[in-house]
C-alpha cells in the first residue's frame, strides 16, 4: 500500500538509485598482484628541479662533490610518528680532484640507517657509490588527511667539514627515480628536487653544506573517499531517512537520528586515529563537524515535532514543519559538502 500511492511512487525509485550508486564502487576495475605496489615510471619523464651549478669563483678553491640520489623504493609512511622508510642509491662524484665525502650524515634518518659502500677500488677519489636503507623523518602537513600530499625528504651533510672547506653539488645527472620503483599504499608523483643550502649551528658558530632532496607522495583519491569518507556519508544518509517518516513519528525519528549521531562520532574517532593529535582541523575533522551540523539539526526537527506532538498541537503544525524541512536539510547537507570540499581541496 506504501508504494502504491502515488506521492510515494518515487520513493523505490530513489532506493534503486542509491543501492546502485552504493554498489558501482564494487565493480569498478582495481589493479591486481605487484601492480597495486609497484608503480612504473618513465625515467625519461621524471621532473628534475635543480639549481645550476656554482661557479669556479663561488667555490673559491673548496673541496666540492656532485652529489644525488636514485629512488628504488618508498614504504611504511607512518602519519602518527612522521616517519618513512627509503631504499635509495647514493652518489658522490669528485667535483675537484681527490675529494673525499665518504664521512657524511643522514640528518633527517633514525637510528641505525644501513649503508651498503658498492664503491670499486678504482673510483676512490673520484666517485662514491653507497646503498642506502633508512627510516627517515619529515614534518607531515595532515591538513588535507585524508587526501593528504606529502613531500618527502633526505637530507645528508658532512660530518667534520665546514662549507668554509666543502661543499655539495646537486647533481641531476646522479639523481632519479627507477622505472620500477616499489611505493606502498601511495601515488609518487615523478619528480625530484635536489637543492644545497648552507645550514649554521648556532652554539657552535658553524655551518655546514647541506644536500636536500625532495620526493612527492600522495593517496589515490579514490580510495582515500571510499576508505575514508564514504562510511561517514553512508552513517549520515541513513540519519536522513528520518526525513521520509511520518511526523507523528517523532520518537522513532529521535532513536534514528540519536543513533546516527553517536556512530558519527566513533567513526570521527577511528578516522583519526592514524593521524597524532595536531593543532589544526584536518579536512576530515572539518567533514565530520559539518555531519554533526546536520545530524543535530535533524535531531532538532524531531525533538520539535516530538515536543508540539506533546502538547497536542494540531497535526496540520507537524506537517508544515516536516514538510519546510525534510528537502532543505538533506539538501543543504548535499550542497555543503561539495561547496566544502571546493573550497577547502578543490576539483
Amino acid at each position: 500500500m506504501f508504494f502504491r500511492s502515488a506521492s510515494k511512487s518515487w520513493i523505490p525509485a530513489a532506493i534503486i538509485f542509491a543501492l546502485m550508486l552504493g554498489l558501482t564502487p564494487l565493480f569498478l576495475g582495481m589493479p591486481r598482484g605487484g601492480a597495486a605496489f609497484q608503480a612504473v615510471i618513465d625515467p625519461a619523464a621524471v621532473v628534475k628541479s635543480f639549481p645550476p651549478p656554482p661557479s669556479a669563483a663561488e667555490l673559491n678553491g673548496r673541496e666540492a662533490v656532485r652529489i644525488g640520489v636514485y629512488i628504488l623504493s618508498v614504504g611504511n609512511l607512518d602519519t602518527t610518528t612522521s616517519r618513512y622508510t627509503v631504499d635509495f642509491f647514493l652518489n658522490f662524484i669528485c667535483e675537484t680532484e681527490n675529494c673525499d665525502p665518504r664521512d657524511f650524515d643522514l640528518i633527517n634518518a633514525g637510528a641505525g640507517p644501513e649503508i651498503e659502500d658498492q664503491t670499486d677500488e678504482g673510483d676512490l677519489g673520484k666517485a662514491y657509490y653507497y646503498r642506502v636503507r633508512a627510516t627517515m623523518r619529515s614534518n607531515l602537513d595532515l591538513r588535507d588527511f585524508p587526501f593528504d600530499e606529502h613531500v618527502l625528504v633526505i637530507e645528508i651533510e658532512d660530518k667534520n667539514k665546514t662549507d668554509a672547506e666543502f661543499v655539495y653539488i646537486a647533481d641531476p645527472e646522479q639523481s632519479g627515480i627507477d622505472s620500477s620503483v616499489y611505493v606502498s599504499g601511495w601515488n609518487l608523483e615523478p619528480s625530484i628536487t635536489g637543492e644545497v643550502n648552507s645550514h649554521t649551528y648556532d652554539i657552535y658558530n658553524e655551518s655546514y653544506s647541506r644536500a636536500r632532496f625532495y620526493i612527492r607522495i600522495n593517496h589515490p583519491w579514490f580510495s582515500s573517499f571510499m576508505k575514508g569518507l564514504f562510511a561517514a556519508i553512508v552513517i549520515v544518509g541513513v540519519g536522513m531517512l528520518s526525513f521520509l517518516m511520518s511526523p507523528t513519528d517523532a520518537k522513532d525519528r529521535i532513536a534514528l537520528t540519536s543513533g546516527t549521531l553517536a556512530s558519527a562520532i566513533f567513526y570521527h574517532m577511528t578516522l583519526t586515529s592514524s593521524i597524532p593529535p595536531v593543532g589544526y582541523l584536518t579536512y576530515a575533522d572539518r567533514f565530520m563537524i559539518l555531519q554533526y551540523v546536520f545530524i543535530t539539526a535533524s535531531l532538532s526537527v524531531a525533538i520539535a515535532l516530538f515536543l508540539m506532538q506533546s502538547a497536542g498541537e494540531d497535526e496540520q503544525n507537524l506537517r508544515h514543519l516536516h514538510r519546510a524541512t525534510r528537502w532543505s536539510i538533506p539538501l543543504l547537507w548535499a550542497a555543503s559538502m561539495i561547496v566544502m570540499h571546493g573550497m577547502t581541496i578543490g576539483f
